[in-house]
């Protein structure tokens, strides 16, 4: 009896052990569509699939976070998402490219949205459309710098945040004075502030002295501004000549573009190429009308009030030089004013002006008058 028991353990333990086999999930041939609403604090996730949506979730403000959950739950799939650019950048959006997640970044204004969804709006109202239009194909990514060319350009938009400073400290010193019935000499009532004005203004006899102190301490902020500026110009006309000396020398070879808005256009614009015709170019910067069609009426309003807030400015002045310096485009501006006014007539040679920018950075050639 003993020994037919041993026999049957024998037998039990020489038995091959049966392991329990489980199929590897794959999801290869499936897409996978993600709406980020991003925040300073925390993501809003939406992820849908072709069919269905699969879920919506907080998560902290990590590429990295985002990116192990989809590999996680979701291997090999094809992953897609868009955010709306804003505050944070293109930080994020070269995390998740390099995560091997298909990311771009899109304007706010270029998201279609639903009545229903601009009257009640909320992060998850949000990352919804923006998964769903991502996953309808309705979404197109803007245009992204490389990490050089994009603090090249965040040097140039500093220094015209300085320059905006340094005005709002001249009007409240003008305001100081005006308020105090304190006339500007002739002399140095115009707009360049020389050395001499500034010693004027901190030698002004003052009777009380917290108002003394208040002008010093403008004209003493006015001196830092200045010289700030003055600091960054230099930098930036620098980092111009070594970036692309040759794009820097065609740009002011045109008539009414100086250093500053040549920097500019080297900045905001970057590749000319990527503008196939020049009315992208046109509408890029701002220098296209408003339209209104309903079947047979047409309405042409004023300029879109979409555009490059550092471009279109500075194009506008520059039209304005431009007519004084080359008498092509004066006879062209007085030619358009005498089919409207004057301010119209201007957005003209604006346009025309942009053109031969266009013209000189695709050919990488000066300006020469007969040809243009």
């Amino acid at each position: 009896m003993a020994h037919d028991c041993l026999n049957i353990l024998l037998t039990i333990n020489l038995k091959p052990m049966q392991t329990k086999v489980t199929k590897k999930i794959d999801f290869s041939n499936h897409n996978f569509y993600i709406g980020l609403d991003v925040h300073k604090k925390s993501w809003y996730v939406t992820i849908l699939t072709d069919g269905m949506e699969l879920k919506t979730f907080t998560q902290p403000p990590s590429a990295q976070i985002l990116a192990d959950y989809m590999h996680g739950n979701y291997p090999g799939g094809n992953y897609y998402s868009a955010y709306e650019a804003g505050f944070c950048g293109f930080s994020a959006h070269r995390q998740l490219t390099s995560s091997g997640i298909n990311n771009i970044v899109v304007n706010p204004a270029d998201i279609p949205r639903s009545d229903k969804e601009l009257t009640y709006q909320t992060d998850k109202s949000d990352s919804r459309s923006i998964a769903r239009e991502l996953r309808n194909k309705q979404l197109r990514g803007i245009y992204i710098f490389n990490p050089a060319h994009e603090e090249f350009r965040a040097l140039f938009r500093y220094r015209m945040a300085i320059a905006k400073d340094v005005r709002r400290t001249c009007n409240r010193i003008k305001s100081f004075l005006f308020y105090r019935s304190i006339p500007i000499p002739p002399k140095y009532d115009n707009a360049n502030w020389s050395n001499n004005f500034l010693s004027w203004l901190e030698q002004l006899p003052l009777e009380l002295s917290p108002a003394k102190n208040v002008l010093l301490q403008l004209v003493d902020f006015y001196r830092l501004l200045h010289r700030k500026k003055l600091e960054v110009e230099l930098q930036l006309r620098k980092i111009a000549k070594d970036k692309d000396p040759q794009l820097f020398k065609v740009l002011i070879s045109v008539p009414g573009i100086g250093p500053l808005t040549a920097i500019a256009f080297m900045t905001e614009i970057g590749d000319i190429n990527r503008f196939k015709q020049f009315k992208q170019l046109a509408s890029y910067v701002g220098l296209v009308p408003r339209i209104s069609q309903s079947g047979e009426k047409a309405y042409t309003g004023r300029m879109t009030y979409r555009n490059n807030c550092f471009l279109r400015p500075l194009i506008v002045e520059s039209a304005w030089q431009s007519i004084r310096s080359d008498p092509t485009m004066l006879a062209y501006y007085k030619q358009a004013c005498g089919k409207t006014i004057s301010k119209k007539a201007i957005i003209k040679v604006a346009r025309k002006l942009l053109s031969k920018i266009m013209f000189v950075m695709k050919q990488r050639e000066p300006y020469q008058n007969n040809k243009n």
